[in-house]
Order: structure tokens, then sequence, then C-alpha cells
């Protein structure tokens, strides 16, 4: 079975495949990489060791990528495929500075190309919301990168003195009737036109004809506000990672 493992801001995504089928999934928080917090996952998902054949990561945090290698050494005798260092996402780097882009964006444009074709446009509503091109060549383009929606919620509630803190939940109505549901209804219709509004742009200006696809932790909870997505996929980034393991293994 392969590990594939998603370093985001917040948690760190894990998924078990069996060949191309994602057969289990959980998180470890991202401060908190350590040998034992995984293998106390990898027992709760019930993923003997020894069945793990191969490992591959990406990474936005570059602190917990160290101590997630060494963690893994630990655990397993082989060596992990890294993206960045020792693999490359199934795309062409089109960044005006390649190095600059992060991982996950690269993962989640070939795993958008190879998926559901190209041109695609991918919103990933994680930590910080991405919204990125790739063409029909499987060429990445770029995109754009703004606060995400728990940041946005954390940030009006600990600098708006009147404004409470509140739970992260959709609102029940558009027009907002008090302090907590004029807050919910301004994150979700808010980050709803924001990520409509951008998609249009990008389509008239680049790709009318783009596939949209919404990955990431919030994309379910902010898909019914998002006219423009045609598919939600939460599991994109793990689904780029074993694409670009099982292209690794294939053409070496």
């Amino acid at each position: 079975m392969l590990l594939a493992m998603d370093v985001g801001n917040t948690n760190i995504t894990v998924g078990i495949f069996r060949g191309e089928r994602l057969v289990a999934r959980g998180w470890i928080l991202t401060r908190q990489p350590q040998a034992a917090a995984l293998r106390r996952l990898l027992r709760k998902l019930k993923v003997p060791l020894d069945s793990v054949k191969g490992v591959i990561l990406s990474s936005v945090v570059p602190r917990s990528t160290i101590a997630l290698k060494s963690a893994l050494k630990t655990l397993f005798k082989f060596k992990p495929l890294v993206l960045g260092e020792n693999v490359q996402a199934p795309v062409i780097n089109r960044y005006r500075i390649p190095g600059q882009v992060g991982q996950d964006r690269l993962v989640n444009a070939a795993a958008a190309f190879y998926r559901y074709g190209g041109p695609a446009i991918v919103v990933d509503f994680g930590t910080a919301v991405t919204i990125d091109l790739v063409n029909r060549r499987r060429e990445y383009l770029g995109g754009l990168i703004v606060p995400g929606i728990g940041i946005a919620l954390e940030a009006l509630s600990s600098r708006a003195a009147l404004l409470p803190e509140i739970k992260l939940a959709p609102p029940k109505e558009f027009l907002g009737r008090d302090t907590v549901s004029s807050m919910k209804s301004g994150l979700f219709f808010g980050y709803g036109a924001l990520c409509d509004g951008i998609v249009r742009r990008m389509k008239a200006k680049f790709a009318p004809k783009a596939k949209v696809i919404a990955t990431g932790g919030h994309s379910s909870l902010m898909a019914p506000f998002c006219r423009t997505l045609q598919v939600v996929d939460p599991d994109l980034t793990l689904q780029g990672l074993e694409l670009t393991y099982r292209k690794t293994k294939e053409n070496p």
C-alpha cells in the first residue's frame, strides 16, 4: 500500500492507497508530526506498518517537513518521495519563479488535468484559498492566493471588539438578522462571491471552457455558495500524490 501525506499549515492529511484506490484517510496536527502520532493514526486506520510499501508527501511547512521525514525514517526502511526534493508533480511549471509555487498547488493541477482534463481551474479551500489554472497542454500557469475562510473568521473575531467568536457553520439565510447570522452570511456568501468572481474573470481571460474543481478541507462547506464550481473533490491533493508516485515508478 501507498502512504500519501499532504502537509498543510494546520493539518497533515494522510491517505492510504491500494493501487489507485484511496481506501482510508485521516489526519494529524501539523505541529505534531512525530512518529508516535503517525503510528497511532495508522493503527486507527488498521494499516500495519509492514503493509506500507511506499510513501510520498507534499508540504507547505518546511519545518514540519524536516520533522516528518525524521519520523518516517524511524517507521520505514525506505526513503519517502518528497515533492520538490526528489520528485516533481507531472505538470509543466510556468510560474515566473518556479521554486516559489507551493507543491500542493502543482499536485492539484496535475490531478485535475489527469482526472478531469484540461484546461481546468482548481479552487482549494484550505487554510488559504488558492485558485489555480492548468491548460490543455498540462502547463501550470499560476493563480491567486487569499486568506482562507477560517483565517478570516479568526481575524474578524479577534480584531473587532464587539464581534464574538463563532463556530464556522453555514448561514440559514442570506440577510443576517443578528450579529452571528450576519457574520456567517458575510463569510460564506462573501467567499462564494469571491470564488465566482475570480473564476469568471480567469475563464474570460484565459480558458472559457475550463472545468472548475473544488478541493480542500472547506470545499464541501463552500460548494453550495459558489455557482461556478462543477466538481467537488475533497481528495484531489491525495489523488495527485498517488498519481505522481505512480508516474514516477512507471518512468523512473
